[in-house]
C-alpha cells in the first residue's frame, strides 16, 4: 500500500505488482468481472488488491458470513497447505479457507511459503481461477510473495512453490 500510495500521489507501483506484471500472462480477471479487459499483471494486482480490500470491508462490517478457518486433511493427501473456494460474486464473500494441518509441522514449509499459499487461497475467494500452473496471475502473484518479490531463480523451480497451492 505504501509503495502504491507513493507519499499521497497514489501513482506508484508496488513491488508485488511489478513482480506479477513480469511473470503473469494469463487469467487476469476474476470470474465475476465485467469491466474493460485486464491485460497485464499490474492491472490484475491492482484489481485483486481492491477486491481484497472490499472483502475485508465486507467481513468487517458483517456484510458477509463470518470467515472461518477449517482444518481438514485432504483425501487423497496432497501437498497443498491452504485452500479457498473460488467465489463467483464480487461482494459479501467470507474470507474463509481450509488448512491442511499435516503440512504445518513440516520444517521445509516456512511462514513465507504459508503466506503465499494463503494469498493464493484469498485470490480464489476474490474470484480468480487457475489450473495450478505458472503464467496465471493467481499462481504468479503468490509466488512473488513467496520469493519476496524477487526475480525467479533456476535454483527454485516454480513447481517447488506452487505445489503448496490448492
Amino acid at each position: 500500500m505504501d509503495q502504491k500510495w507513493k507519499g499521497g500521489a497514489n501513482n506508484g507501483i508496488s513491488r508485488l505488482a511489478s513482480c506479477a506484471n513480469t511473470y503473469a500472462t494469463q487469467n487476469f480477471q476474476p470470474v465475476w468481472y465485467q469491466g474493460p479487459p485486464v491485460t497485464n499483471g499490474l492491472e490484475a494486482t491492482n484489481l485483486a488488491m481492491d477486491q481484497f480490500t472490499q472483502l475485508i470491508r465486507d467481513n468487517g462490517f458483517r456484510l458477509a458470513s463470518p470467515a472461518k478457518i477449517d482444518y481438514q486433511i485432504p483425501s487423497p493427501v496432497t501437498s497443498s497447505t491452504i485452500r479457498g473456494e473460488t467465489a463467483s460474486r464480487q461482494t459479501e464473500v467470507p474470507l474463509s479457507f481450509i488448512i491442511n494441518p499435516t503440512q504445518l509441522d513440516r520444517v521445509d514449509i516456512n511462514s513465507i511459503v504459508l503466506t503465499g499459499s494463503m494469498f493464493h487461497a484469498w485470490l480464489h475467494r476474490a474470484g480468480f481461477q487457475d489450473p495450478k500452473t505458472t503464467s496465471y496471475f493467481i499462481s504468479e502473484a503468490p509466488m512473488c510473495v513467496t520469493r519476496g518479490n524477487q526475480q525467479k531463480s533456476g535454483a527454485v523451480p516454480d513447481a517447488a512453490i506452487y505445489q503448496f497451492f490448492d
